[in-house]
C-alpha cells in the first residue's frame, strides 16, 4: 500500500488501551486505478496583529508564548 509521502501519519493504528480497533478492508480501489494528482503545498502569508500569543489553558505552565505557526499541512488546527 503506497502512501502520501510527507503527509501526516502512514498509519491509523489502534493502541493497546483503547475501546475501539480498526480493521482494514478492500475498498474496490486498485493499484490499476487513474493516478492522483500531486498535493500542493500553499504559502499564505499572515499579518499578525500581534507577536505575543496568551494562553489561558490550566494545563500548561505558561500564558504567554510566540507561535510562528497557523495550522499545517497536515490538517492541525494550532
Amino acid at each position: 500500500m503506497e502512501t502520501a509521502k510527507g503527509r501526516g501519519a502512514r498509519s491509523n493504528a489502534t493502541g493497546r488501551y483503547e475501546p475501539e480497533q480498526h480493521l482494514s478492508f478492500d475498498d474496490g480501489w486498485t493499484r490499476d486505478d487513474a493516478e492522483a494528482a500531486p498535493l500542493r503545498t500553499t504559502l499564505t502569508p499572515e499579518h499578525a496583529r500581534t507577536i505575543i500569543a496568551r494562553n489561558d489553558s490550566p494545563d500548561i505552565g505558561f500564558d504567554r508564548s510566540i507561535n510562528p505557526y497557523k495550522g499545517c499541512e497536515h490538517g492541525c488546527v494550532y
